[in-house]
């Protein structure tokens, strides 16, 4: 049995060898201790008022030679709002609830502004403008008028175009 077991046996003991030689090695320490980063807590206050877009009463249209349909454009219009909304956080932030002997105080910091779209026959809104804003931040109102125009599409119609000036009033609230 013996004769018959050998190479058995000295495999074995090849392999406990192996495992002592292994774990008899010293385990890796840095000699310099590396000082771990302490990360600040970063709280960002999200615009938590609201837009409001307008109504199909608040649209004010000035040419429609599309032949476009107005209940279709205010719900585009009102699913536009989120975009909005996000938008209008970061200007917003400078408006933070002031607090004092613990309630809080807030200012009338509405925004209303009224813009002026022109869609031309491919969908596009066309060099928007601001016709008034209660805003005086320009760079606010730049990031409004380039996603106006770099995000909000419509479908295309086969000719003309729609002409119209609409209200936006963003509450922070």
């Amino acid at each position: 049995m013996l004769k018959r077991n050998a190479p058995m046996f000295a495999f074995m003991l090849v392999f406990v060898a192996v495992l002592y030689f292994v774990y008899s090695i010293p385990h890796y320490e840095p000699i310099v201790e590396v000082e771990e980063e302490k990360k600040e807590d970063v709280v960002e206050e999200s615009f938590n008022g609201r837009v409001e877009m307008p109504s199909i009463d608040e649209i004010y249209v000035i040419e429609n030679t599309a032949g476009r349909d107005l209940n279709k454009i205010a719900l585009f219009l009102e699913g536009r709002a989120a975009g909005l909304h996000y938008l209008s956080s970061e200007y917003f932030k400078k408006f933070k609830v002031r607090h004092k002997s613990n309630r809080a105080v807030k200012s009338d910091d509405d925004v209303f502004l009224g813009l002026h779209l022109t869609l031309d026959s491919l969908g596009r809104f066309n060099s928007p403008k601001i016709m008034f804003s209660d805003s005086d931040d320009e760079v606010f109102t730049v990031k409004l008028l380039k996603h106006v125009e770099y995000f909000w599409r419509l479908p295309p119609s086969k000719q003309g175009l729609l002409e119209m000036w609409i209200p936006i009033r963003f509450h922070a609230n």
